[in-house]
C-alpha cells in the first residue's frame, strides 16, 4: 500500500502515566508520572517519538493501522511518527543497526525480531532497560510468564507482542478429501500423498524457499522427531547440523525435492508467493507456522486445516505432535533506543504498541495465541474461535518440549543469515550442491560471529 511508502504521523492525545521522572538523579525519589518541585502538577510537554516497523505483508499493515488509530486513546501529548520499512528480515535489521551506528537519529522505538538478531544490540548497550517502567505499569500481571525475558544483566529490554508460534504444516481439507487422502503422521505416509498429488496440477507443498526460513523450518520439523533437543544442542555448541537428526531431515527434503513435492523454481519462490498459492487452492499443503492459522481459517473456512510434522520412524508414532519447535522468540518485540531523549515516553509507547497489536489480533482476528492475558486486559472476542484455532490453543497445553525456531535462535545474526542462505541454495536441488555440502555450510554458519 502506498501509504506505507512514507512516514505516517499521528498526534497522540490523552493522559500519560509516565513522565521524564526517571531521567535525572535529582528526581530519583519521584514516582513515575510526578512533576517534581513541591508537588504541583505541571502539564507534560508534547514530545515526538519515531517508531520503526518491518512491513512484511498486508496482515502487518492492518495490525499497525489499528495500533496507530487507537494510540491516541492510550498515550498523552506525544507525536508518534511511524515508518514502515519494506523488505526481508536482513534488510530491515540492517536498517535498524545502521541507524544505531549513526547515533540513533530518527530512532526511538522499533520492532525487534529478537533471538540472534538482538544479540549485537544488547551487547552494544543500544537498547533501553525497560524493567523500571514496566514495573510501574504492572506489566508482569498482564502477560503470560514466558513473555518476560530477562537478560543476563537482570534487565528487561523488549515488550513482546508476537504470538506463541509453532512450526506446522497447513493443508486444504477439500483437496485431501477429493483425493481420498488422510493427514500424514509419518514421513512414509507423507511420501504417499506426494506421489498422488504429483500426478495432478496441484502443488503438493507450497514453501517460500527463497526466504530461507520456511524451508529451514521444514528441515527442523523432521529433525525434531529424532531428537527434539537437537536445535538447542547446536545453539549451545553441543551438537552440529551434520549430526544424525538434521542429516536425516536433509535427506528427507532431498527426497521430496526429487519427487516433485514443491512448485517449480521453488528456490525462487518467496513467502509472499507461497501463501497465496496455498490459500487459493493451487497447493494442497504449506510449510508455515501457527501464526497463519487464524487468517487461514478466516479466508478458507472449513477447507482449512493443519497438522504437525510427521515422525521419521513409524515406530515413533506415539511422539507425533508432542515435540514442536517454536514458542516466543527471545528478546522479540518493541525495543527503545538507549539514547532516546524521552525514555519514559518511549517505554510507554513500547508497551502501548504491544498491547494494541495483541488486542487487535485477539478481538478482531480471533487469534488466542497472544502473550497478554485477555481476562486481565478485559478483552472479549464476540464470536467463537474457529475450530482449527481453538484446537491449536488446546494442543499447546500438551506439548512436551518446545524450543525456538531454528532461524531465530542461532547465536548470532550472521549465523541465522547463513542458515537461511544455505537452505535456499539447497532448495535449488542442483547436483553440484550435495547434502554433505549443505550440512557443512550449515555447520559453518552456526559458528559465524
Amino acid at each position: 500500500m502506498n501509504r506505507w511508502k512514507k512516514i505516517l504521523s499521528l498526534t497522540l492525545a490523552g493522559a500519560m502515566m509516565l513522565s521524564l521522572a526517571a531521567c535525572g538523579g535529582k528526581k530519583d525519589a519521584e514516582e513515575p508520572g510526578s512533576s517534581g518541585g513541591e508537588g504541583k502538577s505541571e502539564e507534560t510537554e508534547k514530545v515526538t517519538l519515531n517508531i520503526l516497523f518491518n512491513d512484511t505483508d498486508e496482515n502487518v499493515e492492518a495490525e499497525m493501522d489499528y495500533v496507530m488509530e487507537h494510540l491516541p486513546e492510550r498515550l498523552p501529548n506525544v507525536e508518534a511518527k511511524l515508518e514502515m520499512v519494506p523488505g526481508d528480515a536482513q534488510t530491515y535489521e540492517t536498517k535498524v543497526r545502521t541507524m544505531i551506528s549513526a547515533g540513533g537519529e530518527g530512532l526511538d522505538v522499533w520492532w525487534e525480531r529478537g533471538g540472534s538478531w538482538a544479540a549485537p544490540i544488547l551487547e552494544s548497550g543500544s537498547a533501553l532497560p525497560l524493567d523500571e517502567y514496566l514495573e510501574a505499569s504492572g506489566y508482569k500481571d498482564k502477560v503470560i510468564p514466558s513473555a518476560i525475558f530477562t537478560a543476563e544483566d537482570g534487565h528487561i529490554y523488549s515488550v513482546p507482542f508476537n504470538d506463541n508460534s509453532y512450526e506446522i504444516i497447513l493443508y486444504n481439507k477439500k483437496i485431501f478429501a477429493d483425493h481420498n487422502l488422510e493427514v500424514p503422521k509419518t514421513v512414509s505416509e507423507l511420501k504417499e500423498i506426494i506421489k498422488v498429488l504429483a500426478d495432478t496440477d496441484i502443488v503438493p507443498i507450497s514453501v517460500g524457499a527463497k526466504d530461507g526460513w520456511c524451508a529451514a523450518m521444514m528441515l527442523e520439523g523432521f529433525a525434531y522427531s529424532l531428537d527434539p533437543m537437537i536445535t538447542e544442542k547446536i545453539v549451545k555448541g553441543e551438537g552440529k547440523f551434520s549430526d544424525e537428526p538434521y542429516k536425516t531431515g536433509a535427506e528427507i527434503m532431498k527426497e521430496l525435492l526429487d519427487m516433485g513435492a514443491f512448485s517449480k523454481n521453488v528456490a525462487l519462490t518467496g513467502i509472499d508467493e507461497a501463501l497465496p498459492l496455498f490459500e487459493t487452492g493451487k497447493a494442497a499443503m504449506m510449510a508455515n507456522g501457527s501464526w497463519a492459522v487464524a487468517a487461514g481459517a478466516e479466508k478458507m473456512g472449513e477447507d482449512f486445516g493443519y497438522f504437525y510434522y510427521p515422525v521419521v520412524n513409524d515406530a515413533d508414532l506415539d511422539k507425533y505432535g508432542k515435540n514442536v519447535a517454536g514458542g516466543i522468540n527471545k528478546y522479540s518485540g518493541m525495543m527503545a533506543y538507549a539514547g532516546t531523549e524521552h525514555p519514559a515516553e518511549a517505554a510507554a509507547l513500547c508497551e502501548a504498541v504491544a498491547e494494541l497489536r495483541c488486542q487487535y489480533v485477539y478481538e478482531e482476528k480471533g487469534n488466542p495465541y497472544i502473550v497478554y492475558k485477555p481476562e486481565v486486559m478485559g478483552w472479549k472476542y464476540d464470536s467463537e474461535f474457529a475450530e482449527p484455532v481453538a484446537r491449536l490453543a488446546e494442543d499447546m497445553q500438551n506439548f512436551e518440549y518446545v524450543y525456538g525456531l531454528v532461524q531465530d535462535v542461532m547465536p548470532t545474526a550472521a549465523a541465522s543469515a547463513g542458515i537461511m542462505q544455505a537452505t535456499s541454495k539447497f532448495m535449488t536441488n542442483t547436483p553440484d550442491y550435495t547434502i554433505e555440502d549443505y550440512l557443512a555450510d550449515m555447520d559453518k554458519a552456526a559458528l559465524e560471529e
